[in-house]
């Protein structure tokens, strides 16, 4: 379980590298060594950083990570997860369905990502604008904060309104001025026996048997 402390994943993945070839940093074998270095690395198992469970790593791969680290003025950096040049992007989504689905989710804000999905498609029959999948779709619904609204029991306007004002706001629930100033009890009876207007069967007690 993750806390506030830990570092990103990755910063972790880039610890873990640095710590596997770092002492062929810090010792850099000699002519012709690099490669059985490399080989008896690969034979190790290592801690994932995520999973904690045991790995390997290809010659290929601790090879690439050395030269990375090498060459770096700062090698923990250089050996992060390079981040993809699309990040919070969407080139699948076209501008046209970008907004036939923004328009689908203002009108209907209860529909699934399935139900906007099926639509979507609908709406883009025998255009020139890609139908993007269901995965993207649900990606920049939740980017964007487009989530799935509950309709109210009563679907006037004044009820549609209030429900928009209330999902603005931070709701905050048992929320106190100062430590102690809320006790909230939870607990219930325990089982206890019925009494009904049969008489008791009185006990008898037998002898035991010698």
């Amino acid at each position: 379980m993750s806390t506030v402390t830990d570092p990103p994943k990755r910063d972790r993945w880039a610890r873990l590298r640095f710590a596997i070839i770092g002492p062929l940093l810090a010792a850099p074998p000699a002519a012709g060594e690099l490669r059985p270095a490399l080989t008896a690395l690969s034979a190790k198992s290592w801690r994932h950083p995520l999973t904690s469970r045991e790995v390997c790593f290809a010659v290929s791969t601790l090879e690439r990570w050395y030269y990375t680290a090498r060459s770096a003025c700062d090698p923990v950096a250089a050996l992060r997860n390079r981040l993809r040049g699309d990040v919070g992007r969407f080139p699948s989504l076209s501008p046209a369905a970008i907004v036939v689905l923004v328009s689908q989710y203002r009108e209907h804000p209860g529909w699934s990502v399935q139900l906007q999905v099926d639509n979507l498609r609908v709406a883009l029959a025998g255009s020139d604008s890609p139908m993007p999948s269901y995965p993207t779709v649900r990606r920049y619904l939740l980017a964007q904060g487009l989530f799935r609204q509950a309709r109210p029991k009563r679907a006037s306007d004044g009820a549609l309104a209030a429900r928009d004002r209330l999902e603005r706001l931070e709701v905050r629930s048992f929320e106190v001025d100062h430590v102690s100033a809320l006790w909230h009890l939870d607990f219930h009876h325990a089982s206890r026996k019925v009494l009904s207007k049969r008489p008791a069967r009185p006990s008898v007690t037998r002898p035991r048997s010698a």
